[in-house]
Parts: C-alpha cells; structure tokens; sequence
C-alpha cells in the first residue's frame, strides 16, 4: 500500500530492503564514479552487443517488488564501508549498455544504443533527463590523454547531436569500472539514443569500453565521520527522498570514495 503518513514511512524503514551488495575492495580511481555493478562479487560478464536491461539483469543491485496501487520508491539505504571514508552512491536506473570499444581508434565508433533505430528505450523513452556515459570495462583504456565527443538524439528527438568533448585517457579517465560522464549539447536534457563516438586521439591501448544510458533517481551519501549509517528521509545523507521508479527498473548505483575500499550495503524500496 502507498505510505500516507511518518509512521508507515518509519515502519517500512525497519521492514522493507532489496537484496544486499557488496563491492569489492578496488574501485577505478578514488574521487572519480565507479560502476558498482562490475565490482560486484562474483562481477557480472562485460557486454558485448547493445543490452536493454530491467529488474532481472545481473547488473542489477536489488529484484524490485511489485507495485499495487502506489509507485515505487527508494525509501533509504544501509551502507557499511570498508574504513572510515567518505562514499557517496547515485541510485540509478540503468537502461541500456554494451561494451567492445577500442580506444585506439579515431573515426566514429558507432553504437546504435539502444538497440538501433527503430528500438526505443525500455523505460523513459522520451529521453528526458537520461544521461550519457562511458563505461571502462575489465581493460582499462590507454595512458594518453584525450577528448572524446558521443553522438546521439536529444530528448525532442533531434538527431545528431553533438555532446561537449570531454576527458579520457589518462589518469582518472582510464582505469577499469570507471564512468565517464558525457555532457550534453547546450540546451539539451536528455538522450533518446546514441548512434556514435568518437575520439580525438588515440589513448594508446585498446582496452574495452562503452555506452551506457541511464536515469538518475536519488544520491545517498555517507559521511566521513562515520564507518557505517542508515540513510533515509529521516535520518539523513539522502538528497532526492523517495525519488519513484519503474517497476521494472534495473536498479544500480555510482559510487565516489575518497580511497579504494569495500562496501556493503542495501536499498530499502517501498511504495509511495
């Protein structure tokens, strides 16, 4: 049922979670987003054609319950993290991504995301407020700084669009489950699909990257002062409260630490 007041909120605090998660101990670079889900235990396999995700893909964090009259929410979280450090985890709603890039190579590499031209995203598809990124796989991609820029149709459905170049390759752009997040062109709020990317040097390695487009949804953010903490509306560390998903969201996070370390952890979901 749909919580209607504080005490059903608190109550559903104690009682509901999705399935816990456990990051190993070495995150792609400190102070930069790592994928959670290429450090889960056991990792999932890297894509290698475009995939449309939901609830029961293994890139997943929690199997997300049914619906009945309300919406589904992330109420909270519980993390515990492997030293005393700061952590903080964007909730997700992954849609779709895939893999087999080579950052060696400075023609466009095209994608075709989410699953070609007539294959519309399986959730959000308007494209508004879905974000572009570049997904470092189990290879990391070459020494060499450069810039890269990502094609794709905007939330209007413009095609063509050109985001703004941003970093990789190089230190902090390079190392394995690193994201890199792709700016939009001014005035853009979202991506439809990306049909393109391309560098504008080589990085020197080949490695093995890719797209990934997703939906925001809230940020839990563990303190410094603290080892581990519940998050919640209540108790703190938790911008976005109750941000409502889809029921058949494929739910991950982002994570920025300030050191590499473990984390385990689990979402609280409820309806709202």
């Amino acid at each position: 049922m749909p919580i209607t007041d504080y005490d059903e909120y608190v109550d559903l605090l104690r009682l509901n979670r999705g399935a816990d998660f456990q990051m190993s101990g070495a995150i792609g670079k400190v102070n930069r987003p790592a994928a959670m889900w290429r450090l889960f235990v056991p990792a999932p396999a890297n894509p290698t054609t475009s995939v449309a995700l939901d609830k029961t893909s293994e890139v997943s964090l929690a199997q997300v319950p049914n619906s009945s009259t309300g919406k589904l929410a992330v109420l909270g979280g519980r993390l515990n993290t492997g030293s005393v450090s700061s952590v903080s985890m964007t909730v997700v709603d992954l849609l779709t991504y895939h893999g087999g890039m080579d950052a060696t190579v400075t023609s466009e590499q095209t994608t075709n995301l989410p699953g070609g031209s007539t294959a519309p995203l399986p959730r959000h598809t308007s494209g508004a407020g879905v974000m572009i990124g570049l997904m470092i796989h189990q290879t990391g991609v070459g020494s060499t700084a450069t810039t890269v820029t990502v094609k794709y149709t905007n939330q209007a459905g413009t095609a063509n669009r050109v985001s703004t170049a941003t970093s990789f390759g190089g230190t902090g752009f390079r190392e394995t489950s690193s994201l890199i997040l792709i700016p939009l062109q001014a005035g853009d709020t979202g991506a439809r699909s990306v049909e393109g990317v391309t560098l504008a040097a080589t990085t020197g390695a080949v490695g093995n990257f890719g797209v990934v487009l997703f939906k925001p949804l809230t940020v839990l953010a563990l303190e410094s002062t603290t080892g581990a903490m519940p998050i919640d509306a209540i108790t703190g560390g938790m911008v976005g409260a109750m941000q409502s998903f889809d029921d058949n969201a494929c739910l991950s996070c982002f994570a920025i630490s300030t050191v590499n370390q473990a984390l385990l952890g689990a979402l609280l979901l409820g309806e709202v």
